[in-house]
């Protein structure tokens, strides 16, 4: 069985590890930078909010920003000045507060947003109120804050609640509670539209609150500019809170802060980014410009709906995503390089790159306010290719070798050069193989005689006959170990008994069932080797000593797909790298039947060591990926991923045949079913622009679409936000949209539905106007061939009558051509009938003539038999030739031959003679022979000569003839 699951259903192990929660604090969060360049609007953002679709809105110097993750749209105020405020109303309002300005901005009836301003309802001595710092919304009342006063607007009508001169310093919304600090530092609470002091400005000083917050105990979270954290109970008693975040908030100068949706709390500062702790004061992270922020000036912070951090910088905005996943140890972190090994050993992470090997250890006191918490293993500079326990020992292959990882420092034991990787043998106990760049060393684990009895791995041989690269190799249930070499392909090694050679080497390819010669791989999954290949999961088969498609797995992940890597690791997960996809797939075994919960974290793939894809599982809560940009470490339990949270929206609806005009502009609040724009035939093209607001790795969304009415499948997967129809017919249409995200998760659909409307001639009004139109003229034209049918019907009558005359003519005069027709038939068959017999006479006469050409030579050889027979046989032969001459004399003759000849063929020998007087009788003869159509074989016998003489023969009569040489002998004489 196959499903997705949440994270929070996920990475469940069957027997327990040792809790790592500290790990989480390793790696920093995936920050995306948003350049003004990219956004189009001034440097400082000094407000951020997301409304109840997620989309996120940020108060900028130029106006209020829009971003829905894919587009940015500004809304500039009428005097053009800074948004120093928004907030959302329930209405689908946005209000604004800018310098002397504010009011609000509302979909019209296509989703538009149109600005209303409210200033003219603001008494005019007061129109110079400065900036609104501050909008909260309470019971159907809007405060507008700004220093000199506080407008609270309510059913249509402003209201100023504060006296005319009073200045303020800063507005907070507490659960509910309004409060105030003025330019003299008192604290007030708004109550029934009177200000109430809380606490005597005495307290702070000089002191700016730039914050309050929720707090545990039924207390607040007072944060100063640059006098660190207090707490204030509900009597107004503040005292200082000392911790080392207020420590670093004192030295760095706080400007803003929120309340996590966990619980802690994240604080903006104007010189070192912004730091997130919990209720306790343990600071949990630290962003700045080190880690990722372009620039350490944080003017607004906010929490989306994904719990992650967008941040309002002096020049910029950046979303940080802390409630992901995925958290990033690179150089911030004390490492350096691209990642390839990671282990966990007696609570030391352990990580190897490409540029050494690092370490932490886990028992000590890391934050992220401190100094990078990994440390580079001294004498561990250089390319390490894998870290892997082999029995007791830690051993680290690396490019110069391998080595024991002996506290904290490496102690060479082997010197053969690209050390790939070392690997204890199950089926020989006590010996181990090492894959190197040119072929496999053997190890045994022995003690050396005398100072010490601790067991080590001694290289017994190099094994000759396979000096090839080996990286990729697993040992089989027989003992054999099986090489995949991505460019050579496949080899299986037999070792002698005695481990002291290879006794065979196998080459698998094509003929073994394998798809593919390159790119395999071998890995030991569920205790079986399998092998990817560009073209699916492969299992091996001994009995038949060939390759097939691993069953599972294909049902899994479907066939014929590109399997890159496949990996188990120590706590059954298997993980899998096939096309543009990686996750990790859970096989809960239950004795008989195995459930399948697949989980795709897809926005890593890029990330991966192409070839060298490395997975780490300290605990079920704490896994290590190698990448190309250090390690990603994946913490499932940071996040538990909300499919309402994810949703696609069509942003925009444009006609393309009016001129790019906007049709909908998406920010409508709410919708009318069955309920239908209608658009006029001729605006039949239309663009759709539809984004998902999800921020997390939000370059791997993709989307699929379908026009009902239109479309008849969906579109497939792509990261485009944009379609377009042209030429669309009449009809009503449905767009329906989806997005996934590379958790593989799906929105809902999404849809906007529309109608074109029918052209003039083809509406109902039209169609029944055509009818009766239609119906007139039918009766008409029915009116109109009756009378002309009468008419025709009398004049037909005459017609008809003189034709009858004509015709009876006509049959009296048929009757008698007839009669003369038929006597000439009857002679022209008479006359077929005799030229027919006529010529079965010639064809008999010609044959009596070729049967006397026979006779005669036949009686020549009898004479000339006759004279060399002895005497007695002499007298016999003269009896039958006088036999022959006598039956010759009973045939007819040529002449005889001839005239019927002449019968058949009209006269031929005559008109023959008289055109080519020249030619002698044996020519003629030869003539009528073709004139039958009669090949040279069958001439030959008959004129008595040669097939050659034959060929001689018609050469002569073509010259008497005078016929040229391109010139048909035959069809010449056919013409005579």
């Amino acid at each position: 069985m196959l499903k997705v699951v949440s994270f929070t259903l996920l990475f469940v192990v069957s027997f327990a590890l040792q809790s790592f929660s500290q790990l989480r604090s390793l790696g920093t969060p995936t920050i995306t930078n948003f350049l003004r360049s990219e956004y189009q609007a001034g440097t400082q953002n000094w407000c951020i909010g997301q409304d109840t679709r997620g989309i996120m809105y940020f108060g900028n110097n130029k106006g209020l920003l829009e971003y829905d993750g894919t587009h940015w749209q500004t809304y500039n105020l009428p005097n053009s000045t800074i948004v120093r405020s928004f907030a959302f109303a329930s209405t689908g309002r946005i209000y604004l507060g800018g310098q002397n300005e504010l009011g609000y901005i509302s979909p019209d009836i296509n989703g538009a947003f149109e600005y209303t301003s409210l200033v003219d309802s603001i008494p005019t001595e007061l129109w110079g109120f400065d900036d609104v710092w501050k909008i909260i919304i309470r019971e159907g009342a809007v405060y507008f804050c700004s220093e000199k006063a506080i407008f609270m607007y309510q059913n249509g009508q402003i209201q100023t609640l504060s006296a005319r001169g009073e200045r303020f310093e800063n507005f907070f919304d507490v659960e509910g509670t309004i409060y105030l600090q003025s330019k003299s530092k008192d604290l007030y609470t708004l109550q029934d539209r009177t200000l109430k002091l809380v606490a005597s400005g005495a307290l702070f000083g000089i002191e700016r609150l730039v914050a309050m917050l929720p707090f545990r105990d039924a207390r607040l979270l007072l944060i100063s500019v640059s006098k660190g954290l207090f707490t204030m109970d509900g009597n107004g008693s503040i005292v200082p809170w000392q911790n080392e975040v207020s420590e670093f908030l004192i030295r760095n100068q706080a400007y803003c802060g929120i309340r996590l949706h966990s619980g802690g709390y994240a604080i903006g500062t104007s010189q070192d980014g912004v730091v997130l702790f919990d209720e306790d004061g343990k600071h949990l992270l630290h962003l700045n410009r080190s880690t990722g922020l372009q620039n350490n000036t944080v003017l607004s912070i906010f929490q989306d709906r994904q719990s992650n951090i967008w941040l309002g910088l002096d020049n910029g905005i950046d979303h940080a995503e802390t409630n992901s996943p995925f958290s990033v140890i690179r150089s911030e972190q004390g490492i350096k390089g691209t990642g390839y090994s990671s282990i966990l050993q007696n609570n030391k992470l352990y990580l190897g790159t490409n540029q050494g090997l690092f370490y932490t250890n886990l028992g000590e006191n890391n934050n992220l306010l401190s100094q990078p918490i990994f440390k580079e293993v001294g004498n561990g500079i250089g390319q390490v290719w894998d870290i892997a326990f082999c029995g007791d020992d830690l051993i680290v292959s690396q490019h110069k070798g391998a080595s024991y990882l002996i506290k904290d420092s490496l102690v060479t034991f082997s010197d053969a050069e690209g050390s790939w990787k070392f690997m204890e043998l199950v089926s020989h106990a006590g010996y181990a193989i090492e894959g190197t760049y040119n072929g496999i060393a053997l190890y045994q684990k022995t003690v050396s005689a005398g100072r010490d009895t601790t067991p080590y791995w001694a290289r017994v041989r190099i094994l000759p006959g396979f000096n090839e690269s080996a990286r990729v190799f697993e040992e089989d249930g027989k003992g054999d170990i099986w090489v995949s070499h991505a460019y050579k392909g496949l080899y299986k090694l037999k070792m002698t008994e005695g481990l002291d050679s290879i006794a065979q080497i196998k080459f698998y390819d094509t003929n073994q069932g394998l798809p593919e010669e390159l790119f395999i791989n071998v890995s030991k999954v569920r205790n079986e080797l399998i092998f990817t290949t560009p073209k699916g999961v492969y299992s091996y088969s001994d009995t038949t000593d060939s390759f097939l498609p691993h069953q599972d797995f294909e049902n899994i992940f479907g066939k014929g797909r590109k399997v890159h890597r496949m990996l188990e690791d120590r706590l059954g997960n298997i993980w899998f790298s096939i096309d543009n996809e990686f996750g990790m797939l859970q096989v809960n075994d239950t004795g008989v039947v195995n459930k399948f919960e697949l989980l795709y974290f897809n926005q890593l793939q890029e990330e991966l060591v192409d070839g060298f894809e490395h997975i780490f599982a300290a605990d079920a809560e704490n896994f290590f990926i190698g990448s190309e940009k250090g390690f990603i470490h994946l913490c499932p339990s940071r996040q538990s991923p909300n499919e309402d949270y994810f949703k696609v929206l069509i942003r925009k609806v444009t006609s393309i045949t009016s001129g790019d005009s906007i049709v909908s502009y998406g920010n409508l609040t709410e919708s009318v079913d069955n309920i239908y724009p209608h658009f006029d035939d001729k605006m039949n093209d239309f663009r759709f622009d539809f984004s998902a607001p999800y921020f997390e790795k939000s370059n791997y969304l993709q989307y699929r679409y379908k026009l009902e009415g239109f479309d008849s499948e969906w579109s497939t997967w792509a990261a485009k936000t944009q379609k377009e129809y042209t030429n669309l017919p009449s009809g009503t249409y449905k767009f329906t949209v989806q997005a996934r995200n590379g958790y593989g998760q799906e929105t809902t659909s999404e849809t906007y539905a529309f109608t074109i409307d029918s052209p003039w001639y083809a509406t109902t009004y039209a169609r029944i106007v055509y009818l009766v139109v239609c119906i007139l003229i039918l009766f008409a034209i029915a009116k109109f061939i009756s009378r002309r049918e009468k008419k025709k019907t009398e004049i037909f009558k005459l017609e008809q009558t003189e034709k009858l005359r004509q015709k009876e003519a006509e049959f009296k005069s048929e009757v008698e051509k007839s009669e003369n027709e038929i006597i000439t038939l009857k002679n022209e068959k008479l006359s077929i009938d005799v030229n027919h017999k006529t010529s079965q006479l010639a064809s008999a006469t010609m044959h009596l003539v070729q049967k006397s050409e026979m006779l005669r030579k036949i009686k020549g050889d009898l004479t000339h038999i006759g004279r060399e027979a002895p005497f007695e046989f002499k007298k016999k032969v003269d009896q039958i030739a006088r036999t022959i001459e006598s039956d010759i004399q009973l045939d007819n003759n040529w002449e005889q031959f001839e005239i019927y000849f002449d019968q058949v063929h009209e006269n031929f020998f005559k008109r023959l003679r008289q055109q080519f007087p020249d030619l002698t009788p044996k020519d003629q003869k030869l003539c009528a022979y073709l004139r039958m159509n009669l090949t040279t074989k069958e001439i030959a016998p008959l004129l008595n000569i040669s097939v050659r003489g034959v060929e001689i023969s018609r050469y002569r009569v073509r010259k008497k003839l005078g016929i040229e040489s391109d010139t048909n002998l035959v069809a010449f004489i056919m013409d005579v």
